[in-house]
C-alpha cells in the first residue's frame, strides 16, 4: 500500500475543510438565507407600498402646500424618502438628495385637480445586513470548530509529543534515561534518535570509566614500586651499587608510568580527525620504513619479519607518523604474546581494487574464542588468560585505520596465529 507524505496528506486534509466549508455554506444559502432574502424585499416592498398609500390617502384634494407639509410630517414621524413631481416632471418637493431609491413605489395623486408623481422609499440600501451578519456569524463557527479540531489534532501529533520529548530531555539532566515510545512517525524518529545518541553517551563515559580506572591501576603498581625504591635510598648505611641499582629501577618503573599516559594521548589524539597530516606516500615506502624499524630488533629477539608486496608503486594518503604507530602497537602486541616457539611475523601488502590491503600475521597462538576476535579493538578489553589483549593499542589502531577511511579487523591465520588486517583506499 502506498504511503503519502505529510505535505499530501496536510493538502488533503485543507482541500477537504474546504470542499466541507464550502458545501455547508451552500446548504445555508440554498435552504435559508435565500428565502429569507426573498421575505425582506417582499416584507420592504409591502411597507413601502403600505406608506405611500397612507401619504397618498392624506394629501389627496388638498392644497399643494397643505400637501407639502403633510408630506413632511409624515417623514418626520416615520422616516423614509418622498419626491413629488408635476405632470412635466419637474420636482415639486423631495428630501432625498439621492432620488434613485433601490426599494421605491410609485404612485399617481390628484392635488388641486392637477395630477402629481408620489415616490416613496424606506430603505436606502440592499435588504438583508441582518442576514448577512447572521452569515458571518455562521462562517465564524465553522472557521473556529475547524481551528479547534485542528489544534486537538495538532495537540495530539506534535505538542504532546514535544512536551514529552523536552520532559525526557530535562529528566536526562537529573540523570534519568529515556526510553523509546510509541509517537507520530516523525516526533518517534527524534524521540529515538535522541534515545541512541543518550545510549552512545552513556557507553562511551562508561568506556571512559573504564579507561581512567585501568590507567589508574597500572599506575598504581609502579608508582607503590616508585616510592618503595625511594624510601629504601633515605637509608644512610645503603651501599653505593644498591643506590645505584634502587635509581635504576625508579627510572625504568618512571619510564613505564610515561609509557602509559602516552599510550592514554595517543588514543585521545587518533579520535580528532582534524589534527591528521595527510601525505601521499608509495607502498614501497611502507615497507621500507617498517623493515628499516623492525627488522634488526626483531632478529635480536629470535623472530623471523618477512615483507612482500605487489603494489610498490602504488599510493595511499595517510599520516605516516600515525601509520607507523599502527604498524608499531601490531607489531609489539605479537612480540608480547609469543609462547617461547620462533617467533614469524609475516606482512604481507596487496592491491585489491580501490583498496590496499595490509595483513600483520604472527604464529603467536591465536585467540580460540570467536567473540574476542571482535572484541580486541575495543579499548581495554582482554581475552582468555593464555593471551591478553589488554591496553589501548589495538584500539588506537582502529581509530587511526578510521580516520584513513579505512577498516580494520583480526581473524586466526594458517600457521598458527593472529592476523590483523587492515585496508586503505588508494589514490
Amino acid at each position: 500500500m502506498k504511503k503519502f507524505s505529510n505535505k499530501t496528506i496536510t493538502l488533503l486534509f485543507v482541500i477537504i475543510l474546504l470542499a466541507v466549508n464550502s458545501g455547508l455554506l451552500l446548504s445555508y444559502y440554498k435552504f435559508y438565507l435565500s428565502d429569507q432574502m426573498v421575505n425582506d424585499l417582499t416584507e420592504a416592498k409591502d411597507k413601502n407600498h403600505e406608506s405611500l398609500y397612507v401619504i397618498t390617502k392624506s394629501i389627496e384634494g388638498k392644497s399643494l402646500d397643505e400637501s407639502i407639509e403633510l408630506i413632511e410630517l409624515y417623514v418626520d414621524n416615520n422616516g423614509g424618502y418622498v419626491t413629488l413631481k408635476d405632470e412635466v416632471g419637474k420636482t415639486i418637493f423631495t428630501n432625498s438628495k439621492d432620488i434613485s431609491k433601490l426599494f421605491s413605489s410609485t404612485t399617481m395623486v390628484l392635488i388641486e385637480n392637477d395630477t402629481y408623481e408620489l415616490t416613496y422609499s424606506k430603505i436606502s440600501s440592499t435588504p438583508g445586513i441582518k442576514l448577512l451578519r447572521n452569515f458571518m456569524f455562521y462562517e465564524i463557527i465553522i472557521v473556529s470548530t475547524v481551528v479547534i479540531v485542528v489544534f486537538f489534532i495538532s495537540s495530539k501529533k506534535i505538542i504532546d509529543p514535544i512536551e514529552t520529548i523536552t520532559k525526557d530531555i530535562n529528566a536526562y539532566k537529573f540523570g534519568k534515561r529515556p526510553y523509546k515510545r510509541r509517537m507520530p512517525k516523525n516526533m518517534q524518529r527524534i524521540q529515538n534518535a535522541f534515545v541512541d545518541m543518550v545510549d552512545s553517551l552513556e557507553l562511551e563515559k562508561e568506556n571512559q570509566n573504564q579507561i581512567i580506572a585501568s590507567i589508574s591501576h597500572d599506575i598504581k603498581t609502579p608508582l607503590t614500586s616508585v616510592i618503595g625504591y625511594a624510601d629504601r635510598l633515605k637509608n644512610k648505611d645503603l651501599s653505593d651499587e644498591k643506590k645505584s641499582a634502587y635509581i635504576e629501577k625508579i627510572y625504568d618503573k618512571a619510564l613505564n608510568m610515561k609509557g602509559i599516559l602516552e599510550e592514554f594521548d595517543d588514543y585521545q589524539s587518533c579520535n580528532i580527525k582534524d589534527t591528521l597530516k595527510l601525505e601521499d606516500i608509495t607502498i614501497k615506502s611502507v615497507t621500507e620504513f617498517v623493515k628499516s624499524d623492525y627488522e634488526d630488533e626483531l632478529k635480536d629477539k629470535n623472530i623471523n619479519l618477512n615483507i612482500t608486496s605487489n603494489c610498490d608503486s602504488k599510493k595511499i594518503r595517510v599520516d605516516l607518523i600515525k601509520l607507523k604507530r599502527v604498524f608499531g602497537n601490531i607489531i609489539t602486541n605479537s612480540v608480547t604474546h609469543f609462547k617461547g616457539t620462533k617467533g614469524i611475523i609475516n606482512i604481507n601488502i596487496s592491491g585489491r581494487g580501490n583498496l590496499i590491503r595490509f595483513e600483520i600475521a604472527d604464529n603467536g597462538g591465536g585467540i580460540k574464542d570467536e567473540k574476542d576476535l571482535k572484541r580486541i579493538f575495543e579499548p581495554l578489553y582482554t581475552s582468555d588468560p593464555s593471551r591478553k589483549i589488554s591496553g589501548l593499542g589495538l584500539s588506537i589502531c582502529k581509530q587511526i585505520i578510521s580516520s584513513f577511511d579505512g577498516r580494520i579487523y583480526a581473524r586466526n591465520n594458517d600457521i598458527g596465529g593472529l592476523s590483523i588486517v587492515f585496508v586503505i583506499p588508494k589514490l
